[in-house]
C-alpha cells in the first residue's frame, strides 16, 4: 500500500463506531467459504474491514505479531477466546487491532506535517528536510517495535510513506528506503546516533 492509500487525513475514521463495525464484520459472510469471517480466518475479517473503510483498514494484518521481541508495530491484543463469549471476544480483538494500526497511522502522518516540504520549497530544500525527518522517524519506529527481529521492515515502510509524502514516486521511494535500510540498519539494534546520521545523508543526498 501507498502513504495515497493510508493517509489519515484523506480517510475519516470515526473510533467510537470501530466496535460496532468490527462485530458487522466479524459476523458478516465470507465472501469464498459464506461462514462467518469469525469462523474463517483474521485475513477475512481484514478483508472486510477494507471494504468497510478503504485499503488503508487491512493494513494491520500484516502488523501483527504479539511475540514481545517480534519487532511488530503491533505486539499485544486481546485472546480471541472461546465458548459463547467468542464474538465478544473477537471484537475486542479485532477493534484493538483497527484502532492501534489507525494510532499508528496518525503517529506518522503527524510527523510528516512537521517535515512536509511546503509549495514554494525547491528541491534542495526538500532534500534538507528529508535528511532531518529520518532521526525522529527512526526513533519513533524503535520506540514502537523495541528494535526487535522484523523491526526492519516496519522501518522501511515508514520511511517509504514518508518519501512518498513529500513527493517522491512510490517506486522510487521503496528503492531508497529499502537501501538505506538494508545497508545501514540491523534486525535486534537499535541505531545509534551515527548509524542514523549517516541513513540520512544518504536520503538527504539522494537525487543532489
Amino acid at each position: 500500500m501507498t502513504w495515497r492509500d493510508v493517509d489519515p487525513t484523506t480517510h475519516p475514521f470515526d473510533s467510537d463506531q470501530a466496535p460496532d463495525v468490527v462485530r458487522g464484520v466479524v459476523s458478516s459472510p465470507d465472501s469464498e467459504s459464506g461462514r462467518p469471517r469469525g469462523q474463517r480466518s483474521a485475513n477475512s475479517i481484514a478483508r472486510g474491514l477494507a471494504e468497510h473503510y478503504g485499503s488503508w483498514a487491512f493494513g494491520w494484518y500484516n502488523a501483527v505479531d504479539e511475540h514481545p521481541d517480534s519487532g511488530a508495530i503491533i505486539r499485544s491484543l486481546p485472546t480471541s477466546g472461546l465458548g459463547s463469549g467468542e464474538l465478544d471476544q473477537q471484537v475486542k480483538r479485532y477493534t484493538s487491532a483497527l484502532l492501534q494500526w489507525r494510532a499508528w497511522l496518525e503517529e506518522l502522518a503527524s510527523l510528516f506535517a512537521e517535515f512536509a516540504p511546503g509549495p514554494d520549497v525547491d528541491d534542495e530544500e526538500t532534500r534538507r528536510l528529508r535528511e532531518r525527518a529520518v532521526a525522529p522517524l527512526v526513533t519513533l519506529v524503535v520506540e514502537r517495535t523495541g528494535a526487535g527481529e522484523t523491526w526492519l521492515g516496519a522501518c522501511a515502510q515508514a520511511l517509504t510513506w514518508y518519501l512518498e509524502s513529500t513527493g517522491m514516486s512510490p517506486a522510487e521511494a521503496e528503492e531508497l528506503a529499502d537501501e538505506v535500510v538494508d545497508f545501514e540498519f540491523e534486525s535486534w539494534v537499535a541505531p545509534d546516533a551515527e548509524v542514523v546520521g549517516r541513513a540520512g545523508q544518504v536520503i538527504g543526498g539522494h537525487g543532489a
